[in-house]
């Protein structure tokens, strides 16, 4: 085996190119190049010759003149700006001291880090004579830091441990920035500017949003960089948790990816994989691109690794979250470019943010990410449930998982008063009709509902389904669709190599969804595609008016399950519990250990959640999962033990595949 211990590698430079449910239903005047005086006739001729007149004529005329030539570092936007600043400034003072106010004021200064003050600068004033350096206001002091940021791996440094297993970082998409490399056009002024993750993106929906768009969409024809436009995935910062116990660019790689590739084009474009093969030993974060990756390395088809590759190489696959059995809020954002965030906004705000970014926009910009279909929700009606009941159904809820899209079609008809049919003289009625898909056919749904391009993409890219026969998983070796489908192929047959599978639970989760279809008379009858496209993306959208007294976890429209607010708990845990324990779909055996961590609510001022928050954007957070993450690349991971406190096992139970 070629499995290496940093020890031995501390001089090896990695490669930087990686990274029936009851529901309830003034007006500016520019300055003469010779000012006119008092003795100008016309004036006098204007204004009356009173004293206070003239005063006022002379006050106004010096207050012009004085704005014009006055220093930059004394005009109004000029002082407001530093107000504002010297305001969080006092605010920083006044505060309480304590460890999660420094937290928020640490998130305030990384956010002005990103601000590109110079460029709206004159060219004669120097932003540090203008702000000096703002962050040091905000930034904590040394010891604070000590006890936040580099908690809990200054502990467990204490107690011995130190790096062992070189380590493998790969990001998901909250963490991962896009970073701009386009010259041409709109794109020159956010040059080397994340477009993803950051106030920049931000500035620029709101300022740009038709240049944001554009750098974000991807062509739909390719599912590659439309013309002109460059957007690279980004590397991240390095965990402090890990410098901690010794571990620094030598044995620790972020191989941060564009995520909205589809995971084929991210190796046509990048290379992404070839890097990762050659630059690998141990494994954290983004369950998909790793289950690909994995069989892409064996397969003649990509990496051309052999079936013992993974063994040779891998010492552990650390999944942190993944969606491994996807997320039903994909369905969601791709049929009408919604989710619960966007619904909770209230009247003003949907209509608000409809005027501004409209669904229709939303759906197309997410349709266009190939990578973000690999998260469309897999297994079926075996996972997910029936139209009667599912697997994570709450005890004594008459309201139900299994459907995950319970659609209510409203269909107006003509009725008319008399026998001439006279359109005239007619009325119209509503007639609605309820229909539920389950997860199958709400995927169906989605594909009737789409274009032609993105429907190609997809088949070409991902299947959803489910094989239980060991003859047709083998058959199945060389499909690269069925890769990122943990219930359509196999692990790798990896005796030596672990499976950690470590995630939060105890946050609402979107699980299923309630909407409305307006149909109108004039759907039927166009003959144009796009335009039947278009009226359905207008006509569809989450019922908010959906609520019900007999579960209150069915809120406007959006039904909440059992999750890490992200992802449910059954794609996190059931592959972990139970679907790889049949071999199956692990044919070697390969040893999973499962930790979960329950959620806690930290500090109302503590942005990223708290010490114990299992939210699955904050979980990095939590102290208890980052520790099991350091023992595990100390190579002291052996010691970690399943621990589920969640229901996840009864869940399980309930599926029979």
């Amino acid at each position: 085996m070629s499995k290496r211990k940093s020890r031995n590698n501390k001089n090896t430079q990695t490669d930087n190119s990686l990274k029936d449910n009851n529901v309830d239903y003034a007006e500016s005047t520019a300055l003469p190049s010779k000012p006119k005086t008092l003795s100008d006739p016309k004036r006098k001729q204007k204004h009356s010759s009173t004293p206070e007149e003239i005063e006022e004529i002379i006050n106004d005329t010096y207050f012009l003149k004085l704005e014009e030539e006055r220093p930059f570092l004394t005009r109004k936007r000029v002082v407001f700006t530093a107000g504002i600043i010297l305001g969080i400034f006092i605010a920083s003072f006044l505060a309480p001291q304590g460890s999660d106010f420094h937290l928020f004021s640490s998130y305030i200064a990384d956010s002005f880090s990103d601000l590109d003050i110079s460029s709206i600068l004159p060219a004669n004033i120097l932003v540090e004579e203008l702000f000096g350096n703002i962050t040091l206001f905000l930034k904590p002091n040394i010891s604070l830091l000590e006890d936040t940021e580099f908690m809990p791996g200054l502990n467990l440094a204490q107690e011995g441990i130190t790096a062992n297993f070189p380590v493998v970082l790969v990001p998901g998409i909250v963490s991962t920035g896009l970073e701009s490399w386009s010259t041409s056009n709109c794109s020159r002024p956010y040059f080397r500017k994340r477009m993803w993750g950051t106030t920049t993106m931000f500035r620029a929906v709101l300022m740009d949003k038709e240049c944001w768009e554009n750098n974000m969409k991807l062509d739909p024809v390719t599912g590659l960089d439309p013309p002109d436009i460059k957007l690279r995935a980004a590397q991240g910062k390095m965990i402090q948790n890990f410098a901690a116990i010794g571990y620094d660019s030598n044995n620790m790689h972020l191989a941060a990816y564009d995520w909205r590739l589809s995971y084929t084009n991210l190796e046509a474009r990048d290379k992404y994989f070839s890097k990762l093969k050659s630059n690998i030993d141990f494994f954290l974060f983004c369950a998909l691109v790793i289950l690909y990756f994995f069989k892409w390395a064996e397969s003649p088809l990509g990496g051309n690794g052999g079936p013992s590759w993974v063994n040779n190489h891998i010492e552990a696959f650390v999944n942190i979250g993944g969606p491994l059995l996807g997320v039903p809020k994909t369905i969601s954002s791709l049929l009408s470019g919604e989710m619960r965030d966007t619904v909770e906004l209230g009247a003003f705000g949907i209509y608000v943010l409809e005027r501004f970014f409209s669904r229709r926009e939303r759906a197309e910009l997410f349709r266009s990410w190939g990578g973000l279909s690999s998260m469309l929700p897999k297994g079926g009606e075996a996972i997910w449930g029936n139209i009667t009941h599912a697997p994570d159904d709450r005890k004594g809820s008459k309201c139900s998982y299994g459907p995950m899209l319970t659609l209510r079609s409203l269909i107006r008809k003509k009725i008319y008063k008399n026998d001439t049919n006279d359109t005239n003289d007619c009325d119209y009625t509503e007639i609605e009709q309820i229909y539920k898909h389950t997860t199958n056919h709400g995927i169906d749904y989605l594909r009737q509902h789409t274009g032609s391009l993105y429907n190609k993409m997809l088949s070409n890219n991902f299947s959803y389904g489910i094989i239980t026969s060991e003859e047709e998983i083998h058959n199945q070796t060389t499909d690269h669709t069925k890769w990122t489908n943990p219930l359509e192929s196999q692990l790798p047959y990896a005796p030596e190599m672990k499976i950690y599978c470590l995630y939060g639970w105890g946050k609402e989760t979107e699980r299923a969804y309630y909407y409305v279809h307006d149909h109108s008379d004039s759907d039927e009858n166009s003959d144009n595609d796009s335009n039947i496209l278009n009226k359905f993306s207008k006509n569809i959208f989450i019922d908010s008016t959906a609520n019900s007294d007999q579960d209150l976890y069915l809120k406007s429209g959006v039904h909440n399950g059992e999750g890490d607010g992200t992802v449910p708990l059954l794609s996190l845990g059931y592959m972990c519990t139970k679907g790889w324990k049949n071999p199956l779909y692990n044919p070697a055996g390969i040893k999973v250990i499962t930790r979960e961590f329950e959620h806690e609510r930290g500090p109302g001022l503590n942005i990223r959640g708290g010490a114990k928050t299992a939210d699955h954007v904050d979980i990095l957070g939590n102290y208890a999962l980052t520790e099991d993450i350091l023992r595990i690349a100390a190579g002291d991971g052996e010691k970690l033990e399943d621990r589920i406190t969640s229901d996840i096992l009864e869940y399980a139970s309930k599926i029979d595949i």
